[in-house]
């Protein structure tokens, strides 16, 4: 049975298996719709579309959900194994985007230390997998997350695993609507990994991320794109089939294309400069940088 997923999915990729794709049409031209309203709507000043309320009790509901989730966090071969080799690419990912802008002090480009002296804000830490990593190459970063047993595993690994970053780390129990006041302009860099697609207001959290950025600074994205391959192969097989990924995780209306977010990260003033597609190969637990994007994307985009 995995063979024939396999199959089917590297069938998908190489191949544009627009078959599928007749089906979601509608969904993408009306999420264009939608994200364009709330465009038009944030830069005019006006309310976003969805109440507060709904927004709140869906974002409870995904903080609820990756709670569960947290005594299973480090365990390098549960539920969560993806996001451990997904550091593979996306800690390289960022760290070279930042060398590539000179943000970095080049006596330690080619060290562990590579970026000595840079604040990195990681919002959506969860427990911690991306955070340790980058703290291993001199980050100083804070990591923010709403789940509290998700933060509360974060400070408890990296007291029993990693006491040597306790300098470098700081996670903190908050959103990043309050943490960007209390630090307007502060990073160097915000980075919003394997989160984006949890989010319902992503025009106002995005925002918040870039009040938190200091102008000419970096902001990182990773996430699942909106496309009938990656429902097909990653939403409705990898978590209601093979069960690859917990049941739940992912929801269609939460995704975004890779179109949009550049639409909107343009009209919140900001430029990308890098846009790669990666894919997971789940039979070995590994990730690759592909020029397709149906998969996932990752952006990187400079605050102007």
């Amino acid at each position: 049975m995995i063979a024939k997923f396999r199959g089917f999915c590297v069938y998908v990729i190489h191949n544009n298996y627009h078959t599928l794709l007749k089906r979601p049409v509608k969904h993408f031209n009306e999420e264009s719709q939608r994200l364009l309203a709330i465009k038009s709507s944030f830069n005019a000043g006006d309310q976003p579309l969805a109440s507060d309320s709904k927004a709140a009790q869906n974002l409870n509901k995904e903080v609820i959900h990756h709670n569960h989730l947290a005594s299973e966090w480090w365990d390098q071969n549960g539920p969560l194994k993806g996001l451990h080799s997904l550091n593979q690419i996306r800690i390289p990912f960022i760290r070279d985007g930042l060398v590539s802008r000179n943000y970095t002090n080049k006596k330690f480009i080619g060290t562990s230390k590579v970026l000595e002296g840079l604040d990195i804000l990681e919002v959506g830490c969860g427990g911690g997998i991306l955070t340790e990593g980058l703290g291993r190459l001199s980050a100083n970063v804070t990591a923010i997350d709403l789940g509290e047993s998700l933060i509360q595993e974060a400070v408890s690994h990296i007291n029993d695993f990693s006491p040597e970053l306790k300098s470098k780390v700081n996670y903190k129990l908050e959103s990043i609507e309050s943490h960007s006041k209390k630090n307007l302009g502060k990073y160097d860099a915000v980075i919003i990994s394997e989160v984006i697609e949890h989010i319902d207001d992503k025009p106002e959290f995005i925002t918040n991320c870039l009040d938190a950025l200091k102008p000419g600074g970096s902001i990182f994205i990773t996430t699942l794109n909106k496309t009938a391959i990656l429902w097909v192969c990653g939403i409705i097989l990898a978590e209601n089939v093979f069960k690859l990924v917990p049941e739940g995780t992912h929801h269609w209306n939460k995704i975004i294309s890779h179109r949009d977010m550049q639409v909107l990260l343009d009209s919140l003033g900001c430029q990308v400069v890098v846009l790669n597609g990666y894919v997971y190969e789940f039979w070995k637990n590994s990730w690759l940088w592909t020029k397709n994007t149906d998969f996932c994307y990752a952006i990187h985009a400079i605050k102007r």
